[in-house]
């Protein structure tokens, strides 16, 4: 019985540790000056899209997120960053929920940018 449990409790350590190193969903990851953004979906599907600064941002100051492709709108959040408030981590997840061809020029781009000061920490790109 002891040794039951102690397996069970390895594998659930082991799954956990898992679930916690990395998204088991993120199709892809692209980065662009300081912005990483990690794409969520399957194939030319995405669902949603994560994106954050390396490093996080300083501040704390006013950040602007964005989201755009070349046949969809463009998302944008405002968010402060920076700071005891954020615990150190500051990122923004967009809803897409679209399909995009492939090889017919499309991109889609997550950038950051601090609004006091207009500097763009930088733009990550996905080509299609």
């Amino acid at each position: 019985m002891k040794v039951r449990r102690l397996i069970g409790a390895g594998v659930a350590a082991v799954a956990m540790t898992a679930m916690a190193s990395a998204p088991a969903s993120a199709d892809d990851t692209v980065t662009g000056g300081n912005v990483e953004m990690v794409i969520f979906g399957s194939g030319t599907r995405v669902n949603s899209v994560t994106i954050h600064g390396i490093p996080e941002p300083q501040g704390p100051a006013q950040y602007q997120f964005t989201y755009f492709a070349t046949t969809s709108p463009t998302k944008t959040h405002t968010m402060i960053c920076g700071g005891s408030s954020t615990g150190g981590s500051c990122s923004h997840k967009f809803s897409i929920n679209a399909t995009y061809a492939k090889g017919v020029g499309i991109r889609s781009c997550g950038s950051i940018k601090r609004v006091d000061n207009q500097q763009i920490l930088g733009t990550a790109c996905k080509k299609w």
